[in-house]
């Protein structure tokens, strides 16, 4: 997911990009929206997460491979215009997401290949972020159950301004957002 990937996941949490898709208003917990299934809920192990799930028509082999190649991620995270890759080391990476109104994400990125997880911190924001993306065999054949968590906390003089209820709704559309646009992009491919 962007941030979950994803989006994953292009994390401003101070000034995050707008929502993306509505997301159902009893989304947390048990609800799913409509189409895709997408749940998101809190965590219930670490503070200032938002975790979330859906379930996509690939292996995680596929889902894995597709999402460790940043340069397409704009054809799965319509918020993400053009990617920059400025360094490349084996399972490190650097990149920068430009997004609407010349927003930019200078994202560290250490996946693990083993696990078919993305991992990723937003590094010239103000607030702490990570997320990651795992892909884990899904219920049946050929499908892949994804697991989202993305953590964010606001805090110095930022955090004066941006309530621990407001970065929980924007950690929660944005793993909605994430994980919606992972599902449509599997559901075509």
């Amino acid at each position: 997911m962007r941030a979950l990937p994803v989006v994953l996941v292009t994390l401003g949490c101070v000034s995050g990009p707008p929502a993306r898709h509505q997301m159902p208003a009893e989304h947390v917990h048990t609800a799913r929206g409509a189409d895709p299934a997408v749940l998101v809920y809190e965590s219930t192990t670490t503070e200032n997460t938002t975790e979330g799930e859906t379930t996509i028509d690939a292996t995680p082999e596929v889902a894995y491979a597709q999402l460790e190649n940043y340069a397409i991620w704009p054809t799965i995270f319509p918020d993400i215009y053009t990617v920059t890759i400025t360094k490349r080391d084996g399972v490190d990476a650097r990149v920068t997401f430009l997004g609407p109104d010349d927003h930019r994400d200078n994202i560290h990125f250490h996946n693990r290949p083993a696990d078919h997880t993305i991992w990723f911190e937003d590094t010239g924001g103000t607030a702490v972020v990570w997320a990651e993306i795992a892909f884990q065999p899904g219920p049946q054949p050929g499908t892949t159950r994804v697991h989202s968590k993305l953590f964010a906390d606001v805090g110095g003089i930022a955090g004066w301004f941006v309530t621990d209820n407001r970065t929980r709704k924007m950690r929660q559309q944005r793993v909605y957002d994430d994980l919606y646009d992972l599902h449509a992009h599997f559901a075509h491919h």
